[in-house]
């Protein structure tokens, strides 16, 4: 049944054209390494032309399902992590 929701979900939004372009991974000809790819030319560009790259990258598949949430909320605010960024997943992990 999730499966069938899944589609339903993807073909409205590909239909609607509803994903961003800087969306990569799980859609036909837009792969993670090509989101590499394209990222690390830009930077390069960016850093040719003298400016700065500050970065966080993260993969979330499935890697919540593993850790509790509390505690992994905890330790970020322990590591006196970016309260806005807190905010962030405390949302993505609650809804």
């Amino acid at each position: 049944m999730e499966s069938i929701i899944i589609d339903h979900v993807m073909k409205h939004f590909l239909k609607n054209d509803l994903f961003s372009n800087r969306q990569y991974g799980f859609l036909k000809g837009r792969s993670t390494v090509l989101q590499l790819l394209r990222i690390i030319d830009e930077w390069t560009l960016n850093l040719d032309l003298g400016g700065q790259i500050d970065c966080i990258y993260m993969d979330f598949e499935k890697a919540f399902d593993k850790v509790p949430h509390r505690c992994l909320i905890s330790k970020l605010y322990s590591y006196e992590s970016n309260s806005k960024i807190i905010s962030w997943i405390t949302d993505f992990l609650d809804n």
